[in-house]
């Protein structure tokens, strides 16, 4: 797999994590508005877990460049 393939996909996932986010917020606001306060709570305190990955995930995409190689592992 090339470091642009590696990259791609890195990102991807990140998109994609943010996706399942917002639709785990709309999820708990729902439940919120249903009167289960609980599982609401829940559910967004699994999402600040998440949050507070959030920079160092977009801090190490921003820093993966195309012109660097990865380190390569002895087999």
């Amino acid at each position: 797999m090339s470091d642009k393939d590696i990259q791609t996909l890195l990102t991807l996932i990140n998109h994609r994590q943010d996706r399942l986010a917002s639709a785990c917020k709309d999820i708990a606001d729902w439940i919120d508005s249903q009167g289960d306060l609980p599982a609401a709570g829940k559910i967004r305190e699994t999402l600040r877990a998440v949050e507070a990955d959030e920079v160092l995930v977009k801090r190490t995409l921003t820093t993966l460049s195309l012109d660097r190689p990865l380190p390569r592992f002895r087999h």
